[in-house]
C-alpha cells in the first residue's frame, strides 16, 4: 500500500515509496498507524541522502522489521532487517544476486528482473 501516509509516532510521518502492513488493526482511513512490517525506498539524486539517513534511523528507532533501499542509478538494493532493536543485519544485493527477505522467507527477487525493461 502506498503512497500512504505512516505515522510512525505523534510527530513522525513519512510516506514510503511502498509499505507492507501485515496488520489489518494498523490500517485506518488516515493511513498505516504504527510501524510497516516492511518499506522499500526507492531512491532519487533529491531523496538519497534522506532515505539512507533520516529515514534509516527513523524506521529503525520505531521498529519497521524489514527496509530495502532500491538504487535504480546503481543497481543495487540495499536490505536491512531488524535485530535486537537495530538493524544489524545488512546486505547489499547486486546485478546478478537475488534478494533474500529475512522477514518474509518465501519473498526472492531477481536483480535481474528487478532492473529489466521487459
Amino acid at each position: 500500500m502506498s503512497p500512504a501516509r505512516t505515522p510512525l509516532h505523534q510527530y513522525q510521518v513519512t510516506q514510503p515509496d511502498l509499505s507492507v502492513v501485515c496488520s489489518k488493526e494498523q490500517i485506518s482511513k488516515k493511513g498505516c498507524q504504527g510501524a510497516p512490517t516492511l518499506i522499500i525506498e526507492v531512491l532519487s539524486p533529491s531523496t538519497a541522502l534522506k532515505d539512507f539517513n533520516e529515514k534509516f534511523n527513523l524506521y529503525q528507532k520505531y521498529g519497521v522489521q524489514e527496509y530495502w533501499i532500491i538504487d535504480p542509478g546503481n543497481q543495487t538494493v540495499h536490505v536491512y532487517t531488524l535485530q535486537d532493536g537495530s538493524y544489524a543485519i545488512r546486505n547489499l544485493y547486486t546485478e546478478q544476486d537475488t534478494i533474500h527477505s529475512l522477514v518474509f522467507q518465501d519473498l526472492q527477487v531477481p536483480m535481474n528482473r528487478l532492473f529489466s525493461l521487459e
